[in-house]
C-alpha cells in the first residue's frame, strides 16, 4: 500500500517516540494502535478462529468417516 504525506504531516509522523524508527514503520504501528483501539484486528482475529474451527470440525467429520 502507497500512501503519500505532505511535509507537515511528515514532520509529524517523525517527531512521534515509540512507534519505530522508520517511517514506514512508524505509520505501521499507528495504523495498527488505531484498528486495535477500534477492534478492528480483534473481529478479524475472531473470524479467523471461527473459520480455522470450522475446517477443523469438518476434517474431523470427514476423517471420522474414513474419507482422510
Amino acid at each position: 500500500m502507497l500512501v503519500t504525506f505532505d511535509k507537515e504531516q511528515i514532520e509529524i509522523i517523525r517527531s512521534l517516540k515509540g512507534f519505530g524508527t522508520e517511517d514506514a514503520e512508524i505509520v505501521r504501528s499507528i495504523v495498527m494502535a488505531y484498528l486495535s483501539e477500534h477492534n478492528y484486528i480483534k473481529q478479524a482475529s475472531i473470524d479467523r478462529d471461527r473459520v480455522i474451527e470450522e475446517s477443523d470440525r469438518k476434517y474431523k467429520s470427514a476423517r471420522a468417516r474414513g474419507n482422510y
